[in-house]
């Protein structure tokens, strides 16, 4: 077989598998179906679909339409290989979550006063802060808006007592913050996951947060947003 369509033949089936791998191996594992499936979820294969599917059309004309033993109706360009080894070798070593998380991560403790954190969301500009108790078990997470919402349902007469209000008395006006946690060596792929199954079971993941053992009560090494995933897309877009 010809050398270059021999590297480009292994390569798409090494990608092959790892589309099969991303998607639980299941019984329909055309390369194209796995294809539209893994884009919905993961923004290496988004990023690169148009490619990955135009090496599959390439793929199909050189393995369904070969005119005789080493002679193909089509066969790839030497940059076409070289891209499609790119590829392969991200997936084999996928950025890490910890890479596209918010870091250090600003806590505090449950009876930490609502002035000081009020204080933290004007210096460091950030939305949200991982509240934990005494014994370092993760409480909740604090927000801007469920501080508004707090002040909201606690003003009379245009004034608001913050005196020995703490961030146990906010959570209580959360709503229901789905949070998760995952060990901060994990895989931006398996980031990606825990948002699209949230979707899946339709309920919003407002963040995931990294730890070391992935524990809820680790101290927290990084935090995910939705809004922390489009830097994937646009890193991705940048080295393609």
């Amino acid at each position: 077989m010809n050398d270059i369509v021999e590297q480009f033949e292994i390569t798409f089936n090494q990608i092959h598998q790892h589309l099969k791998e991303l998607n639980g191996y299941p019984k329909n594992d055309n390369f194209v179906e796995l294809l539209q499936r893994s884009k919905l979820k993961h923004s290496v294969i988004r990023v690169h679909f148009d490619q990955l599917k135009q090496y599959a059309k390439l793929r199909n004309a050189i393995v369904h339409e070969r005119i005789s033993g080493d002679y193909f109706i089509a066969t790839p360009h030497t940059d076409v290989v070289e891209q499609l080894k790119r590829i392969k070798r991200t997936l084999d070593q996928p950025p890490k979550a910890l890479e596209f998380a918010t870091r250090p991560v600003l806590f505090f403790k449950e009876h930490t006063e609502l002035i000081h954190i009020i204080e933290a969301f004007e210096e460091h500009g950030i939305s949200q802060f991982p509240i934990y108790n005494q014994d370092h078990s993760f409480a909740g997470l604090l927000t801007n808006d469920g501080v508004v919402r707090w002040l909201s349902q606690n003003t009379h007469n245009g004034k608001a007592e913050l005196e020995k209000v703490n961030a146990s008395h906010i959570l209580t006006s959360e709503k229901n913050k789905s949070v998760e946690f995952l060990q901060s060596s994990a895989t931006v792929f398996e980031l990606e996951e825990r948002f699209e199954r949230s979707l899946d079971e339709n309920r919003k993941l407002k963040a995931v947060i990294l730890t070391e053992s992935g524990n809820s009560d680790d101290i927290p090494a990084g935090i995910v947003t939705t809004w922390d995933l489009i830097k994937v897309d646009r890193r991705e877009d940048e080295e393609d």
